[in-house]
């Protein structure tokens, strides 16, 4: 017996035929872009990347992709509270990286890993006759655990002054600030509530406490922070919460902040022509290198004293110091101190020996 195809099996069939003809129809102009931006086809292709690369470009573009995401992003939010992987809900608008939350199994070993390093930077900073501080930046969830909903590792909070102290033993010059932070919560917020990045007056408290703790970095030149308009930072942390916030959650959103302009007091003619030599070096990330925190100048205006700074975004303080000790500037006999911004969470995300881009994740 043949199978008969009754009318509804028959319009199911067609149904599908046409679904499939549509989705042909619309393929076709990504097929069409994408062959055009191709300048190294045959290549990708002989290495089995052509076909990946197109699904990728194709998956962007495809136009049921945006409401299924908002769609599984409400439904994972009114279901279990959660966003995104990467971050951590709090209470009261308040979010947090998951890297604070994943401690790794082999801390101990993490730890001494990049002891080790720290130590030799130190050591080829000697050769070259310059003095190296260390400044580790406390957790954004140490710092604010009391806004935190969910529980998190003990050791988050035992971290920072275990790290002090095993710089400290291996005779490491070292700013603690964590101790500073606890004891301004009061104050304006030193994090921001959406982003993994300090405020401004996060980043005016550790200036400050550097100045007061080494007071042999101070000079005689005055600066002063004027406040240059306002901003709002959408923040790092928004890029995981990809659930309709305005209508579910609207207590997580943007986080509006004063800018700061710093300036020397007084500059006299020569000031502007004449090519001065600075003997105090700031090696940095993100904390450092992005101008709405303003970190870079207050340190001008803690310490008295015009700065050199190396900082890079997004790679983690390792990456900016090798890149220091691979240029010209080790070398300068008139650099003789380096203050290394060093965030504490490096500890839990970065591999000593890893590859700095594929190891060090996206926030420093």
């Amino acid at each position: 017996m043949y199978p008969v195809m009754n009318s509804a099996s028959k319009a199911n069939g067609i149904l599908f035929a046409l679904a499939l003809g549509a989705m042909f129809v619309y393929s076709l102009p990504p097929v069409f872009s994408f062959a055009r931006t191709q300048s190294d086809a045959w290549n990708l292709f002989v290495d089995g990347k052509l076909l990946r690369k197109f699904e990728q470009v194709y998956d962007k573009r495809f136009f049921l992709r945006a409401p299924s995401v908002t769609l599984w992003a409400d439904a994972q939010f009114q279901l279990f509270g959660e966003g995104t992987k990467g971050v951590v809900l709090g209470k009261d608008g308040w979010l947090y990286t998951n890297q604070e939350y994943r401690v790794p199994n082999d801390l101990d070993a993490n730890l001494t890993g990049q002891l080790e390093q720290i130590v030799k930077v130190r050591a080829q900073l000697a050769e070259h006759g310059k003095q190296l501080v260390v400044l580790p930046l406390p957790m954004k969830l140490d710092v604010y655990a009391a806004h935190a909903e969910h529980a998190f590792d003990p050791r988050v909070t035992g971290l920072y002054d275990r790290f002090v102290s095993e710089l400290q033993r291996h005779q490491l010059d070292v700013v603690p600030l964590r101790s500073a932070f606890l004891a301004n919560l009061g104050g304006p917020k030193l994090f921001l509530k959406s982003d993994t990045h300090w405020s401004p007056e996060g980043a005016r408290l550790a200036a400050y406490e550097l100045a007061r703790q080494r007071p042999q970095l101070l000079g005689d030149q005055v600066y002063l922070s004027h406040p240059s308009g306002e901003k709002s930072i959408k923040g790092d942390l928004m890029n995981y919460i990809q659930f309709d916030h305005a209508r579910l959650a609207p207590q997580f959103g943007a986080n509006p902040i004063k800018l700061y302009e710093t300036l020397k007091a007084e500059q006299s003619s020569d000031d502007l022509f004449a090519e001065q030599e600075q003997s105090l070096l700031l090696v940095g990330t993100s904390y450092s290198k992005i101008d709405d925190w303003n970190f870079v100048g207050f340190l001008k205006e803690a310490l008295n004293r015009d700065l050199l700074s190396i900082a890079v975004e997004a790679r983690g303080p390792f990456e900016a110091m090798n890149q220091f000790l691979a240029s010209d500037q080790l070398a300068n006999p008139q650099i003789e101190t380096v203050v290394w911004e060093f965030p504490l969470r490096t500890l839990l995300a970065h591999r000593p020996g890893a590859l700095s881009r594929s190891a060090v994740p996206q926030h420093f």
